[in-house]
């Protein structure tokens, strides 16, 4: 009887053996690499910007774009997740992932940038460890500071730097609009490069951002910066010379686990699909 009990048992916890294989290898994963290590790690190096240092305008901007119910969730969005596992259910792949910015994170911090489901399943546990530990500000300071701009540049620091030669206090708002978005479409819609494609698509993200659902943007914001034309983006943006005209659209990705990852089949699309 003991037996037949011992069986039941354990097929009844057969279910949760992947759960249990996911959360065991997140953990393995953030033992090795601890949370608390990494931050400060990455806030200690020389390019790190912190969150006080940059502007609250630019915040709002990029977490309304990347993530809008980033201060609301506890490091994923059920929404997200399910429209993902929607659109992969139809076209038969990972093709979108629902990333939020802690996911994000996580992901650069731990991962090769290889889809799997395995992967997204341990990215979430060590999400929600991102939360517990870190805290939404350290996390968006994380984020702001690994996020990819195109021509090689990671971080809104060397962004500022890089577009527009000043730092992130000093940006104007037109600025902190042309690097909000940039991330979105950092190679084949790139300013410098492309302006034309990047007029196209800051068009499309003034509309989004003025709609009801977000209503980020005032309409008078909206006119400054539909008032730059693709042959002046903004006075003080980058021009093309011999490092932006030779830059490959063909990138070496880096992130913070495992440093530069080539991989010659990514490019990003003018949108991109959050894995």
């Amino acid at each position: 009887m003991k037996r037949a009990v011992s069986i039941a048992a354990g097929v009844a916890l057969l279910p949760l053996l992947p759960c249990a294989g996911v959360a065991g290898y997140a953990f393995y994963l953030m033992g090795k690499r601890p949370i608390d290590e990494m931050y400060e790690k990455r806030s200690a190096q020389p390019d790190f910007v912190a969150l006080k240092d940059i502007p609250e305008r630019f915040v709002q901007l990029i977490v309304e774009s990347e993530d809008k119910t980033f201060y609301s969730h506890k490091g994923f969005n059920v929404e997200g997740i399910r429209a993902a596992a929607n659109l992969n259910r139809r076209v038969g792949k990972i093709a979108a992932g629902g990333s939020t910015i802690t996911q994000q994170v996580a992901k650069n911090l731990y991962f090769h940038f290889g889809h799997s489901y395995l992967r997204k399943a341990t990215e979430l546990v060590i999400a929600l460890e991102l939360e517990r530990k870190l805290g939404k500000d350290k996390i968006l300071e994380l984020y702001l500071n690994i996020i990819y701009y195109g021509n090689g540049v990671y971080g809104i620091g060397d962004a500022a730097r890089f577009y527009f030669d000043r730092e992130p206090k000093d940006l104007t708002f037109n600025q902190m609009f042309i690097l909000a978005i940039l991330p979105v479409v950092p190679t084949r819609g790139n300013p410098i490069q492309h302006p034309e494609a990047f007029e196209r698509f800051r068009n499309k993200k003034v509309d989004w951002f003025l709609s009801p659902s977000h209503e980020a943007i005032t309409q008078e914001e909206a006119e400054r910066i539909l008032a730059r034309p693709a042959d002046c983006l903004d006075p003080d943006l980058r021009k093309p010379d011999a490092f932006t005209e030779n830059y490959p659209q063909y990138i070496t990705l880096t992130n913070e686990r495992f440093g530069p990852f080539r991989n010659d089949a990514y490019r990003n699309p003018m949108e991109r699909k959050r894995v």
